[in-house]
């Protein structure tokens, strides 16, 4: 090799070693007026969220940071007022699950809606940012890409340390105004408050306990550095993709072979199990000697574990099968479609056995939300059969839109509400002999109010055992210092009521409430007799 070879062989290797520092050193984020709009925003948003959202019960006051946080985004990111329909429509969709936080106290019900929210949400704003959505690898890459952000934390704290060249400092400047603020607040502050009960109310319950809202704001702080690096990340498109895989796939008289294994085997299954499946759409049971709660149970588990199955194998064999002109053999399709549609024949047959059993053990959340799940595994194989025919159906965009209108319906009716007046109604109408008190009291806020009903009906049985629900509502659920209170009237109750606040406001918790407080004023002296439920009930009184 000469020198001039050599010669460019070294530099093309700092060529290379160049452009590797210039990945690794990337220069700190280059704000304009609209971007430190977008920061201060954004570090408001997640201070609300953290002392009025995420540690305030998940009602209104989450409601409301949903609301303010897509907003502060979607402002950011959108340009020129343009965005496609999936972005839009991702983002409506999740302004509407924020509604479900009022709508219920299903534990369930927003623990999935603040998932399926999130997950909406990382798609709307990609896709305010890349407009090229199309294909189930591009709507992962947007949660890979979200992932990927959190690479410019360090970026992100230079640029807010440094604004840009470094001689401006931006967080200085704020602390600095921030500071300067100071002798006004503690003047006007005090004014506002003597001024004003509700402003008083609301200055009291963030501060009644000092610690607390102390790791509130830290927690605020920490997580507004999260969204501010993801906000300006999409802003100025420094996020990772997943590149086009080089996988050319394996022969398809593997997968054919594969797949013709696995659909004779479930074929044998369900011929051999005809009979015991499909008794649930005639209403009786294949077996005397099987109840209807093992019956349900037993079609379900056997669903859930076919149906994940499948689906895992339907994604695999379509992935690793070898294309040509981008389509999959033909065998293949007929396979995975066999598998697919056999499982929608599984999930009508489990969706059958649970009607079966709620008419005859009543309706519970359980029963309802497995229900729910049923339909979206349908809903899922449904887009996969059109997706083995039709490239353009995105099976991951529409499980998820799916996920979130079936958490929004769940939320809108009110799942336990519907529980619980399902429940009262058959044993009003005696449908059912029985009514499960303790059952309909751990439902929650939906559950109080019919809980009522029952300690004021005729049925002395089911009144006394309402009656001591109540008790313990009255003592220790739903009021402070109520324990050792004897003859307390509604004044007392609302004195010393549970989570107060805008934050915490909920329409079950407010008809608790309400139902509660009426209770007391139609009959005072059932506060009397609260302490007694506790002890030896007298069998002689009832109301």
């Amino acid at each position: 090799m000469n020198d001039k070879e050599n010669n460019d062989v070294i530099k093309e290797e700092n060529d290379e070693i160049s452009q590797e520092k210039a990945v690794v050193t990337k220069p700190s984020f280059e704000l304009l007026k609209g971007d430190i709009a977008f920061v201060i925003s954004a570090f408001v948003s997640s201070l609300f969220s953290a002392v009025f959202g995420l540690f305030s019960g998940y009602a209104l006051g989450y409601m409301i940071s949903v609301i303010i946080m897509m907003s502060v985004f979607s402002v950011y990111l959108i340009k020129g007022g343009k965005a496609k329909f999936l972005p839009v429509l991702c983002g409506v969709l999740t302004l509407a699950n924020s509604a479900v936080f009022i709508c219920t106290s299903n534990g369930s019900v927003r623990f999935f809606g603040v998932i399926v929210s999130f997950l909406l949400s990382i798609v709307c704003f990609d896709g305010f940012v890349n407009q090229d959505q199309k294909g189930n690898r591009k709507t992962i890459g947007a949660f890979f890409s979200a992932v990927s952000t959190l690479g410019n934390i360090w970026h992100t704290l230079k640029t807010l340390l440094t604004k840009g060249s470094g001689d401006k400092k931006f967080i200085g400047k704020a602390l600095l105004g921030l500071v300067c603020s100071i002798p006004v607040l503690i003047i006007v502050m005090p004014l506002l408050i003597s001024s004003d009960v509700a402003f008083q109310g609301l200055i009291v319950s963030i501060f009644r306990n000092t610690f607390v809202t102390t790791v509130k704001i830290i927690f605020g702080v920490l997580l507004s550095i999260f969204v501010i690096c993801y906000g300006l990340s999409l802003k100025f498109k420094r996020f990772w993709k997943i590149k086009e895989a080089k996988f050319n796939g394996i022969e398809s008289v593997y997968v054919i072979s594969f797949l013709s294994a696995i659909s004779g085997c479930y074929l044998l299954y369900l011929f051999s199990q005809l009979a015991y499946f499909f008794s649930a759409f005639k209403g009786f049971l294949p077996d005397e000697n099987i109840t209807y709660a093992q019956y349900a149970r037993r079609g379900f588990f056997e669903m859930c574990i076919i149906a994940v199955i499948n689906l895992g194998l339907v994604f695999l064999c379509l992935f690793i099968a070898k294309k040509r002109n981008g389509k999959v053999s033909h065998w293949v399709k007929c396979l995975t479609t066999f598998i697919s549609s056999f499982t929608l024949v599984i999930i009508a047959t489990a969706i059958s056995k649970m009607v079966l059993y709620i008419d005859a053990y009543g309706m519970t959340v359980l029963r309802i939300t497995t229900s729910a799940f049923m339909l979206l595994l349908a809903i899922v194989f449904i887009a996969v059969i059109l997706r083995i025919y039709i490239n353009k159906i995105n099976v991951v965009k529409t499980a998820l839109i799916a996920s979130g209108c079936i958490i929004l319906v769940l939320g809108m009716v009110n799942v336990n509400h519907v529980c619980a007046k399902y429940n009262y109604e058959a044993y009003k109408s005696k449908k059912l002999d029985t009514i499960d008190v303790e059952a309909l009291y751990n439902l929650g806020d939906e559950g109080i109010p019919y809980v009522v009903k029952i300690a004021c009906s005729k049925d002395a049985q089911a009144a006394q055992e309402a009656q001591k629900y109540l008790a313990e509502a009255y003592l220790y659920d739903y009021f402070d210092n109520m324990q050792d209170a004897q003859d307390f009237t509604v004044e007392d109750l609302q004195k010393n009521q549970k989570r107060k606040g805008f934050e915490r406001f909920s329409i079950p918790k407010t008809n608790a409430y309400d139902a509660l407080y009426k209770l007391i004023e139609n009959n005072p002296q059932f506060a009397s007799r609260c302490q007694s439920f506790f002890e030896d009930v007298e069998e002689d009184y009832f109301w």
